[in-house]
């Protein structure tokens, strides 16, 4: 038989890719989490070792408790083996090309789920299963996106082999919408490995695609406050090197497999930790109520126009977002790609040209990051609650009375600072994403690939995300809150925690845990975490 997708570059990007996961989530699984088991030992040493007034406090945490943490972290983690992990692919005609590489590396078959939506393809598919020695895996004839719609199915390894490009313009083929649905249902168990692999357009196959994708890949870079470097390195974006968008615009375009490859990495890395749970948080429930009061329609317009709004001067000006373009490129980007958003402020500089053809282009990226389409909640969503959580002043405009009480009284100074201080905000991004249940990215066990598929650019990224139930759970709910921080053991041991957790998002996530150091971020072995290079093929 003749297998498909068989090219050189392939096999390998395949070897790769599944023996990199099935190690992390196994072999190498405490690392798989964002704070390792032995952090918060860690950082109590160290910290008592170097001696002064930071080891009169760290010297408060008893062994006793750590070692309470620990086992905590243990039944949250819960050490596995390959053959203890659940995986779902995108399997095509020939379902064994994956198959061997991972059943060859200790995965199961009957714990390994295989989807292909094409009927004919899935025929295919089954008639070639049958007839190799793996009969015992389950091909469903379904996009693995409308499966996990139906079913709560979860997984340790979600293989998304798109082939075509993030967003794909292709109306069969929905690249983000299923990365979305993933995330929404909370389908990849904790550690997991999200894998996608997504092409970039010649200029010979479609041009014209391959010029709306350097539009986008440039308005969603411009307004980060660092990218990444050519080794190990993180540069500052391009707002701090002094670029005007149009400029940027054309450094993008002309190394675009480069910033594309970005782009990916960087959609995944905010969609699991910030997008995801802030635009899928149930407004109209129960929970919500608990924690944020339901603005009236014209307050939440008032609030997304403040915050967007544009003063036109010779100092510029205007809203956060556009002030402060590095502390909110998330929001920034979705103002930039939204026509409707700022189509009243006359003020509002047009950066990226939103002619007709990508106007509809940013439209379809918006909307497919929300499960519903509905890309104006997205916005709205994703807006409200970002500085409902950043409110001080007027917490009691936002927020809850139990919460609002936690942060009218709140004071850092009543904790001991190490490197950054204890802020308000920390504590209410704690409470929300304890129950909001958002994914972590771990950049340090992270990896990407580049490869050639004939003449098509290809680009692997495998993600490991991480819940880390070991940090938000180890800390109490709002009304209990107080006293919890109270206990000084349970406060450093989640101080400690969190310091490992933040070294993490340093470099690439600004909209949430901003100021959470405890060691600085260039003493080892607690570094602020860089991307590895995406690795050639």
């Amino acid at each position: 038989m003749t297998f498909e997708y068989a090219e050189p570059e392939k096999v390998l990007a395949r070897e790769r890719v599944i023996n990199s996961a099935i190690s992390a989530l196994a072999a190498n699984r405490t690392d798989a989490t964002l704070c390792r088991r032995t952090y918060v030992r860690e950082v109590r040493d160290t910290l008592v070792a170097n001696g002064g007034y930071d080891a009169v406090v760290a010297a408060k945490l008893t062994t006793e408790t750590i070692d309470r943490w620990e086992a905590f972290y243990d039944s949250v983690t819960q050490a596995r083996d390959a053959e203890n992990l659940k995986v779902a692919y995108l399997c095509g005609p020939n379902p064994e090309n994956d198959l061997r590489v991972f059943c060859a590396a200790g995965i199961l078959p009957e714990n390994i789920w295989a989807f292909e939506s094409d009927a004919n393809v899935h025929d295919k598919a089954v008639a070639s299963a049958l007839a190799s020695e793996f009969p015992f895996i389950k091909i469903i004839n379904s996009a693995i996106d409308t499966f996990l719609e139906a079913s709560p199915m979860r997984f340790d390894i979600i293989y998304l082999d798109f082939c075509g490009p993030l967003p794909s313009r292709n109306k069969k083929q929905k690249t983000l919408l299923a990365i979305s649905r993933v995330l929404a249902r909370h389908a990849l168990n904790s550690p997991g490995a999200l894998i996608t692999n997504v092409s970039l357009p010649t200029e010979v196959g479609d041009a014209a695609g391959r010029a709306l994708l350097a539009k986008l890949v440039a308005s969603y870079l411009y307004p980060k406050e660092f990218l990444e470097g050519e080794i190990d390195t993180t540069p500052e974006g391009p707002i701090a090197q002094g670029h005007e968008f149009d400029d940027w615009l054309a450094i993008v375009s002309a190394d675009l497999e480069d910033y594309y490859g970005q782009f990916v990495t960087r959609v995944l890395m905010d969609h699991a930790s910030f997008i995801s749970p802030y635009s899928r948080f149930p407004k109209n429930s129960k929970i919500f109520a608990n924690f944020f009061k339901k603005m009236p329609e014209a307050e939440s317009k008032a609030l997304v126009e403040s915050a967007f709004h544009f003063v036109r001067s010779e100092e510029g000006g205007g809203g956060d977002v556009i002030v402060d373009a590095g502390q909110y490129p998330v929001l920034w980007t979705f103002a930039a790609l939204d026509k409707k958003t700022n189509a009243n402020d006359e003020n509002y500089p047009q950066w990226v040209n939103l002619d007709a053809e990508f106007a509809s282009f940013a439209d379809l990226f918006l909307s497919q990051l929300r499960t519903d389409g509905q890309k104006d909640e997205l916005i709205r969503n994703t807006c409200e609650l970002t500085f409902s959580m950043l409110a001080h002043a007027g917490a009691d405009a936002f927020l809850t009375a139990p919460l609002a009480k936690v942060v009218n009284e709140h004071s850092f100074q009543d904790y001991y600072q190490f490197c950054d201080l204890v802020l308000a905000h920390q504590i209410v991004e704690l409470l929300f994403r304890q129950v909001a249940v958002p994914y972590h990215f771990n950049v340090e066990m992270t990896r990407r690939w580049r490869y050639q598929a004939k003449d098509t650019p290809m680009f692997m990224d495998m993600a490991i995300l991480d819940e880390c139930r070991y940090l938000y759970d180890w800390m109490p709910t709002t009304e209990m809150v107080s006293a919890g921080f109270s206990d000084i053991e349970r406060q450093l041991v989640y101080r400690f925690a969190l310091d490992g957790v933040g070294k993490h998002r340093r470099w690439y996530n600004s909209e949430y845990f901003f100021g959470t150091a405890v060691i600085d971020q260039f003493t080892e072995p607690f570094e602020a975490k860089i991307l590895h290079p995406r690795c050639d093929l």
